[in-house]
């Protein structure tokens, strides 16, 4: 019999729980995984015979198995950015709306202000026009006075400002265009459901992994800026479903000669 010399590729689809359930959604294909790899540890109770001489170890009883895991996504997809941060991700619709007013007290230059911030849109607001600025009934000018990033609803203070002044007020009126955007929550939700991996080796046979149930949790860093692609990393506890086992190995099927 010939040596199964293997270099390991493959995808993983993850079938999240349905809410309050154990029943997986449809598998989602995570995206591109640098990385993913398992350890078992074992916990036995020995049993010695004691009555002469050296003791003799005569039986040993597993009392724990556990298989856990971990793997690595370079897909920031909101999908898993979600995953990683035990939260919620969602299309967010913003109705359009027009002169929407903000006052903005005791500013300093030198520094950006978000428009539209609320304790339901804590973000702000996206994709405004039509912005004016104004310290009582004097206009800023934009360029001289002040910066603006329509697309963030962002505008900054010009240390160079002429009209406006440390402590002063200033007043924004905007309107906001109709969008939708992604967005992404944490929250401390319990990501569990089943795993598959396919496959696809360069070299060695393709024997394929499912897991009826694991739970999911953010592992180590996740770098917003580096020289490095970002990547997200997650751990894997396996665990045992019912009356399934906690591992499926399958190699692909084939005709018998």
């Amino acid at each position: 019999m010939s040596n199964n010399y293997t270099l390991g590729r493959g995808e993983i689809h993850f079938g999240q729980y349905r809410t309050g359930t154990q029943v997986p959604r449809g598998e989602r294909y995570l995206g591109n995984s640098p990385e993913l790899g398992f350890s078992a540890e074992q916990e036995n109770l020995d049993h010695y015979n004691s009555d002469r001489g050296v003791r003799i170890k005569d039986e040993s009883v597993i009392l724990q198995l556990d298989y856990n895991g971990s793997f690595i996504t370079d897909n920031i997809s909101p999908q898993n950015l979600a995953m990683f941060f035990l939260g919620t991700q969602t299309l967010e619709s913003t109705a359009g709306s027009t002169a929407d007013t903000e006052s903005f007290v005791d500013v300093e230059l030198g520094t950006s202000y978000q428009l539209g911030t609320s304790t339901t849109q804590p973000s702000g607001v996206r994709d405004v026009e039509n912005v004016a600025l104004t310290v009582g009934a004097t206009p800023l000018v934009i360029d001289v006075d002040y910066t603006i990033d329509m697309a963030l609803g962002r505008f900054t203070l010009l240390d160079t400002a002429t009209v406006v002044a440390d402590t002063d007020t200033v007043d924004v009126t905007y309107d906001v265009k109709a969008s939708t955007r992604q967005r992404i929550i944490s929250k401390s939700d319990t990501i569990e459901g089943s795993l598959r991996f396919l496959a696809y080796n360069p070299a060695g046979d393709d024997i394929d992994y499912f897991m009826p149930w694991v739970k999911i949790t953010p592992s180590g860093d996740f770098q917003l800026k580096s020289d490095e692609w970002q990547q997200l990393p997650f751990d894997l506890e396996v665990l045992k479903k019912g009356t399934l086992e906690s591992i499926y190995m399958d190699g692909r099927a084939y005709v018998p000669a």
